[in-house]
């Protein structure tokens, strides 16, 4: 005969628990991950944008006559030559080491105060939702319970001797 192995209420509690755990573990994974990525992509693309804009430039400032023409503006020049020496992989893979915090493009600090400065309807609604989430999740775990008591209370021994 084969034996059903029954789970106690804190047993479900615990894997609804660990569900949850897992859950939001990936969700914060993949969207920190999907962060980066952009984070990556944006300073990538600025740079070959930046890049293809100076290329003209950057020819001109390689001919002596241009480049006497500009002595004022030499730093022009400068500047654009140190744009075109810029590896677009490197200067993306920095920013993203430039921004990798925990709350996402910025620091869990001033994600905090971006939530302040939101004023008293976002922190009330941060605060309720801290407040009644262990709640909710009590509630709904109490019905699973439930449901599963009463499934599990007819295949008990004593259940068939009434």
């Amino acid at each position: 005969m084969p034996t059903h192995e029954m789970s106690t209420p804190a047993m479900v509690a615990a894997s609804m628990l660990k569900l949850m755990v897992v859950c939001l573990s990936v969700f914060w994974i993949i969207s920190f991950i999907t962060g980066r990525v952009f984070v990556f992509y944006e300073a990538y693309t600025n740079i070959t944008l930046v890049q293809r804009q100076d290329e003209w430039l950057r020819l001109q400032c390689s001919e002596p006559g241009f480049y006497t023409n500009m002595r004022q503006h030499a730093d022009l020049c400068a500047k654009v030559q140190l744009n075109f020496e810029r590896i677009p992989l490197l200067v993306g893979l920095n920013a993203v080491a430039n921004t990798a915090h925990l709350c996402g493009r910025h620091s869990c600090a001033d994600a905090i105060i971006y939530l302040s400065n939101g004023g008293w309807p976002v922190l009330v609604t941060v605060a309720l939702t801290c407040l009644f989430a262990p709640y909710l999740l009590s509630r709904v775990a109490s019905r699973l319970i439930a449901c599963d008591s009463n499934r599990y209370s007819a295949q008990l021994p004593m259940a068939k001797m009434a």
